[in-house]
């Protein structure tokens, strides 16, 4: 093929957000120029211009590159020319499949002017385009390490970088790092708190709001911002919604920002950031819900609460706070042959009694006896100086709980060696040593995991006003849930249906 062959030319021209921090000087227009310039010398029809400005060169999902693709699939077009290979495309797998299949296939010419790439000529150029591209990648993945270095200095400095504010505030028409308060969004967050405090499941706010026909935060900013999306096709409220607006220190007045990043500069797919790893910077704008309020919400959802329905449509007031003594698990409930709601472990309910027993209890057995130890501990404490020992708590292990966990954990470790032992012997075969070894192991696992949790009751709980707490159960004849958790830590069934209760603060009472 040769120059004297008449060519219907596509310029294409691409400019993204980092080129033009980085500071290049690769305007639009430049590359418009550069390429009319050339092609007209050369005598060659311009079929027609596409131009994909502020569209990354990591991803080829680009509109008008793919409406050139399909000008090309119609034959519209038999040569491609840019200013230079990096506005082609900046992932080196991608770039390598046009410049080394696609075009070559279509019998499209590709020309990259700058870089001296033409894949009708016989060049060195040509056979180096391989290592441009990858240079290209390279260049492309330091521009965005840069630029997330960048940011992360904003987020430290309490500086929202955010497109859009979180649900509930608004960016600052005179400092669009700077957030105020939505008038309208902020009272439907102060909502959601109280509604969940209340002892209201996300999926029961969920159903409140939708039945309402409230409109969600994506249809809010929809309406209140320049926020558009083709793909959501309902607007409706959902748990995760509102898990993540009661998980967000930002209603607090503390700046959260990197809750979620790209899984890496190529892809436009995100993965969720730990909270503990969050950037998160104090006191940077007025809050919506007070702080002992939000970290009271903080520790129900730590607990995993999970809201049954009974047929009064009342919640189980103990949920959550229901353990097995012996291997650890939560307690879950269920109804027996006779109708009556019972709490069983879930370890049991999950494998049965290869791995512990049900621990069945009745749930009007384990709450009668509760709320009457409440009461009895109410008594004494305020009938006594117990109430100055309320200040700076710290609530120490129980040692005795974990010893017998730490000799069963060397008694396992002795008997998987011996396992072991005889299967080199020819004693047992390697069958029965991998069934007898995993149970050992599940067990294992299941007290080490018991042990953790008795470690982690020695942090200081949540400084709560326990005394008042206590004054206010003393006559109480309607129990509060929210009073229930923030009282009790945990309540420990054993295989005899005894109940141990583990308050957060020091019991002036045995809990047997």
């Amino acid at each position: 093929m040769n120059d004297y062959q008449v060519y219907n030319v596509a310029l294409y021209l691409r400019l993204s957000r980092e080129d033009e921090l980085a500071g290049q000087s690769e305007s639009i227009q430049n590359q418009r120029d550069f390429l009319t310039r050339h092609v007209l010398e050369k005598g060659w029809n311009i079929c027609d211009v596409y131009i994909d400005d502020g569209f990354s060169g990591l991803n080829y999902d680009r509109p008008d590159f793919q409406r050139m693709l399909a000008d090309i699939e119609q034959k519209k077009i038999n040569l491609v020319i840019t200013k230079d290979l990096s506005r082609l495309g900046r992932d080196y797998i991608d770039t390598g499949y046009y410049l080394e299949r696609y075009f070559p296939t279509q019998k499209v010419r590709y020309i990259a002017l700058n870089d001296n790439i033409d894949t009708m000529q016989d060049t060195g150029n040509n056979d180096l385009s391989p290592f441009k591209a990858v240079i290209n990648d390279m260049y492309a993945k330091d521009i965005s390490k840069k630029i997330r270095t960048s940011f992360d200095v904003k987020r430290h400095k309490g500086e929202f970088i955010g497109a859009f504010a979180p649900y509930g505030y608004a960016k600052d028409p005179n400092d669009k790092n700077k957030l105020i308060i939505d008038d309208v969004a902020s009272e439907v967050v102060k909502r959601i708190f109280s509604l969940y405090i209340g002892g209201e499941s996300m999926g029961a706010i969920v159903r409140r709001f939708n039945d309402e026909g409230l409109p969600c935060p994506t249809k809010h900013k929809n309406k209140t911002t320049t926020y558009k999306n083709a793909m959501i096709k309902r607007y409706i409220w959902t748990q995760e919604t509102i898990k993540r607006i009661l998980t967000n220190p930002s209603y607090i007045g503390n700046m959260a920002q990197r809750r979620q990043e790209k899984i890496n500069y190529k892809l436009e797919k995100y993965r969720k950031i730990p909270p503990n790893e969050w950037i998160i910077a104090e006191g940077t704008h007025e809050p919506l819900i007070d702080k002992s309020d939000f970290d009271f919400v903080q520790e129900l959802i730590a607990k995993k609460i999970v809201h049954y329905s009974k047929s009064e449509k009342t919640e189980h007031l103990l949920n959550g706070l229901l353990f097995c003594q012996d291997c650890g698990a939560k307690l879950t409930y269920r109804r027996n042959t006779q109708k009556k709601m019972i709490a069983i472990c879930m370890t049991y309910s999950k494998f049965g009694v290869t791995q512990c027993s049900n621990h069945a209890i009745q749930e009007t057995k384990v709450e009668e006896y509760v709320f009457n130890h409440l009461r009895e501990t109410a008594k004494v404490a305020l009938s006594s100086d117990f109430g100055d020992k309320f200040n700076d708590l710290k609530i120490a292990p129980d040692e005795n709980k974990k010893e017998p966990i730490t000799q069963r954990l060397a008694e396992i470790k002795g008997i998987i060696k011996d396992l072991y032992t005889d299967k080199l012997k020819g004693i047992i075969d390697e069958e029965l040593f991998v069934e007898m070894s995993g149970q050992f192991s599940s067990e294992k696992i299941r007290l080490s995991k018991r042990l953790a949790e008795i470690e982690a009751e020695s942090i200081t709980p949540i400084n709560y006003d326990y005394k008042s707490l206590i004054r206010s159960i003393a006559n109480f004849e309607v129990i509060d849930r929210v009073i229930l958790v923030k009282l009790i830590n945990r309540i420990e069934i054993s295989e005899n249906k005894e109940i141990f209760i583990f308050y957060n603060f020091p019991n002036p009472i045995k809990t047997a």
